[in-house]
């Protein structure tokens, strides 16, 4: 009988630390986001014509600070890596200043300078993003993981357009750009964890680069109303990410 308890005991402990915790397999993601701005071009000697003379204008513009929204899904055929496909909408409005290079001659172009630099111009861009994410500690309260998507961006106004409005109401248009929507390659790395909040949901936080291609001036134009001279260059939009997960497979966790 001693033996035979031994043995039943014996065979409880194992079946107790074969058990670990549940492994999700397939999550799925909503997330808030504050996306950090940033510069993107300036000209320091745009003329703006007047009727006797020309004004010359200081002009800059840069990536505003907004909040964005993303939805994810992830896919773990093992323990640690995985797939992943992502929809992000960031707010990619743009911030513009202006000032006067020397004092303005002609009233109108300071009317015009003055609304240029009082009015910001939203937009948003939407980035579709696949890739793979790789995570530690899956069975664990808390469990870090690492990010890396490539992918496509849509925006909806170009960031080489700039106008403004005189008191009268009309506009004066400084660059016009043909093409107001673009779509050009994005890149996203990101780094975070997340914590359990119950069997179906994880609490998930993540630090995220977005590396976006967006095109920018390069310097004046000779004409009003003309498509500036400009070149594409990437550009590093940080955000921080705040998410719920929602489980949606899980696998029992074995140890042998």
């Amino acid at each position: 009988m001693a033996v035979a308890g031994i043995l039943l005991a014996a065979q409880a402990g194992s079946a107790e630390a074969q058990r670990t915790g549940d492994r999700a397999r397939l999550v799925f993601t909503v997330s808030g986001a504050l996306v950090d701005g940033q510069g993107l071009w300036a000209v320091d000697r745009q003329p703006i014509s007047g009727p006797v003379q020309t004004d010359t204008l200081v002009l800059q513009r840069g990536i505003q600070t907004d909040f964005g929204v993303g939805f994810s899904g992830a896919y773990f055929p093992a323990e640690h890596l995985g797939f992943t496909a992502d929809a992000f909408l960031l707010g990619v409005g743009y911030s513009d200043t202006c000032r006067p290079a020397r004092p303005i001659a002609f009233d109108r172009n300071a009317q015009v300078c003055d609304f240029i630099d009082t009015h910001d111009r939203p937009a948003s861009a939407v980035t579709l993003d696949v890739g793979l994410i790789y995570r530690v500690a899956s069975r664990e309260f808390i469990s870090p993981f690492v990010r890396g998507t490539v992918g496509l961006l849509f925006a909806n106004q170009s960031p080489l357009a700039l106008d403004g409005v005189a008191q009268d109401g009309e506009g004066v248009a400084i660059y016009l750009d043909p093409d107001q929507s673009r779509v050009t390659p994005s890149f996203a790395l990101g780094l975070g964890t997340t914590v359990v909040l119950g069997k179906a949901y994880h609490l998930r936080w993540e630090v995220r680069d977005h590396i976006v291609r967006i095109d920018r001036v390069t310097g004046p134009t000779a004409l009003n109303g003309a498509l500036p001279p400009n070149e594409s260059s990437y550009k590093h939009l940080f955000s921080v990410l705040v998410g719920l997960d929602v489980i949606l497979e899980r696998q029992r966790g074995r140890r042998y």
